[in-house]
């Protein structure tokens, strides 16, 4: 098994632009075997960012 993880800073205001980007993007990854999904985890907010992990 086979675990990507990813970290992205988002600028504090812009979190729920960053939200639907990410769920409305395109991926071919549904097409790859034993691809099984994504996550979305909203994490600490900073004074000027939030913290998110995809993986």
């Amino acid at each position: 098994m086979f675990i990507a993880m990813n970290r992205f800073r988002i600028v504090r205001g812009r979190e729920a632009d960053f939200e639907q980007l990410w769920s409305e993007r395109n991926s071919h990854l549904d097409g790859v075997p034993g691809f099984v999904e994504f996550r979305l985890l909203r994490g600490p907010e900073e004074e000027d960012h939030t913290l998110y992990a995809s993986h």
